[in-house]
């Protein structure tokens, strides 16, 4: 039995050594949503992020914020990493980018030349980046991270294939946005010479197969889901109530990390842009973290990972292995969309089947993980009852 085994074991009240063997350090968690509605309604979950750069600018906390920008050419998609002064340009950037973004080590280099401090919005992997350059530069004091939660990457050919599962051209795709129209939102598409727009909701398009398949050993080897290496880190609250969180018209999940990270939130809190509510850490392990500190089995790698090996992780991985097979080449992608069905599902289940029965210590962890967000929730809707009283 593993050290973590043994402290869900004698754990008494307290969960938070335990989140922090899964998200990182951390100082506290928040459900939180940005205060102006248009904002929220715009974002991916709660518009926090746009809200907290927004006030961060507007303040003269920084100078400038570096996120990416949504690209679409000839039925590709990419985000381009671009320079913000202004905070009331912030809401076109708004929203998530599910493919590759291009140019992060030149702009970042430029802003650090011309600026002396920064935010960056950034997935794990590119805070990490991000957090070693400025470090290595002297500027690790000058640069403010929103990190985002983040369970991979998807190509820049994946829209193809969504064109191909709903049914649209992609190279008459003019304009995208993945995120958006209250969570958990909606993909939004806008075709050349066409007046009405595509809305495909984000369960529907996500789990046909892009969100799975569709991205290389990079996230598939990672083991950082939640941004470790960030000031503050964002997330989707899956772990919550479905129906609580859509009656808040979206709500994010935020991490708050450093001290300065705290400062910042708190100042954004205080001053209107964000209202917010600390809640239990526990929320903070979503099922994709426990996934991504699972060891790998079928490809060799000198990460540290947290938890064994288990019947539903292998299976994971089988399934990600062939179904990247099939997705890496289009003429397969038909087969593609039939063994994401039925095949997929009926492997996943025997596989969770044979953990539970046969009781593995990642289903146990798994199992005791639940059972406490399961205690807990009734607090949220109390602290939320409390607040709107």
């Amino acid at each position: 039995m593993t050290s973590l085994s043994l402290l869900l074991k004698t754990m008494e009240g307290s969960e938070g050594n335990l989140v922090k063997h899964f998200i990182g350090p951390y100082i506290k968690v928040f459900l939180a949503w940005a205060s102006d509605s248009k904002i929220r309604r715009n974002a991916a979950s709660g518009g926090v992020g746009t809200a907290l750069l927004m006030y961060m600018l507007k303040e003269g906390l920084v100078d400038v914020v570096i996120t990416p920008r949504l690209r679409v050419s000839r039925g590709s998609v990419y985000g381009v990493w671009t320079i913000v002064k202004d905070p009331d340009d912030l809401s076109k950037f708004s929203g998530s980018i599910y493919a590759p973004t291009y140019g992060f080590a030149h702009v970042l280099r430029y802003a650090m030349k011309k600026f002396r401090r920064i935010a960056i919005t950034a997935v794990p992997c590119y805070a990490k980046a991000a957090r070693s350059l400025a470090n290595s530069l002297g500027y690790a004091g000058d640069l403010f991270i929103v990190g985002l939660y983040c369970n991979n990457t998807p190509s820049t050919y994946a829209v193809r294939y969504l064109g191909k599962v709903f049914r649209f051209d992609p190279a008459m795709v003019e304009t995208i946005k993945f995120r958006g129209n209250r969570w958990p939102g909606y993909m939004e598409i806008r075709l050349k010479n066409a007046h009405n727009k595509i809305f495909i909701s984000f369960s529907k398009y996500w789990d046909s197969g892009f969100g799975q398949y569709f991205y290389g050993l990079g996230c598939y080897v990672c083991t950082d889901q939640t941004g470790t290496f960030a000031d503050v880190s964002l997330a989707d609250p899956w772990t919550l109530s479905y129906e609580l969180i859509k009656s808040l018209g979206g709500a994010t999940l935020v991490i708050v990390r450093t001290s300065r990270g705290l400062d910042v939130f708190k100042g954004a809190m205080e001053s209107g842009y964000i209202k917010a509510i600390a809640i239990n850490p526990i929320y903070a392990i979503q099922s994709a973290t426990i996934l991504r500190s699972t060891k790998r089995v079928l490809l060799r790698s000198n990460q540290n990972y947290l938890l064994p090996p288990s019947f539903s992780s292998i299976m994971h991985e089988l399934v990600y292995h062939l179904g990247s097979f099939l997705a890496s080449r289009e003429m397969l992608w038909g087969l593609l969309k039939l063994f994401h069905g039925a095949p997929k599902n009926i492997l996943m289940f025997v596989a969770s089947v044979l953990d539970f029965k046969l009781g593995t210590e990642w289903s146990y962890i798994v199992k005791s993980i639940e059972l406490l967000q399961r205690a807990h929730s009734e607090n949220v809707s109390t602290l939320l009852k409390k607040f709107f009283d």
